[in-house]
């Protein structure tokens, strides 16, 4: 089962991806510690250097450690990239910077509020189940 989770959530990815990559999001990227990585121009790119015009998050409710999210980046000289980053590993390892443009606070407490969320509504599930005996 978590084989066909995990098919579906790249499945997503990969539409999402497609559709930014027909929009002019070409440039593959990669989250430094303090920079971003471009593959095919061969250069970092500092935090000031870059903006997020979006960001896409895909939760893995079986497995937290693959969530990811896809990012929408545009570079001077109207150059456009995508970074696709894991939303938990190697978070202690960032510059505050990197932190700040990746919007990884308001990231983690939007996934926060979901999460807690869910559990209301598990919790106002169980107190309605309850009151039905």
């Amino acid at each position: 089962m978590a084989t066909d989770n995990a098919a579906s959530k790249d499945w997503v990815i990969t539409k999402a991806l497609n559709k930014l990559k027909r929009k002019g999001y070409k440039l593959k990227l990669r989250r430094e510690a303090i920079c971003l990585y471009c593959f095919q121009l061969h250069e970092w790119i500092m935090p000031e250097n870059f903006s997020v015009d979006d960001y896409y998050y895909f939760e893995d409710i079986l497995n937290p450690d693959e969530e990811r999210i896809l990012y929408a980046i545009s570079l001077p000289g109207k150059l456009k990239g995508f970074l696709i980053d894991t939303c938990n590993v190697y978070t202690d390892n960032i510059s505050p910077a990197m932190m700040q443009k990746l919007k990884l606070n308001k990231i983690r407490s939007r996934k926060n509020d979901l999460a807690n969320a869910g559990k209301r509504r598990k919790a106002d599930k169980l107190i309605n189940e309850a009151l039905v005996f």
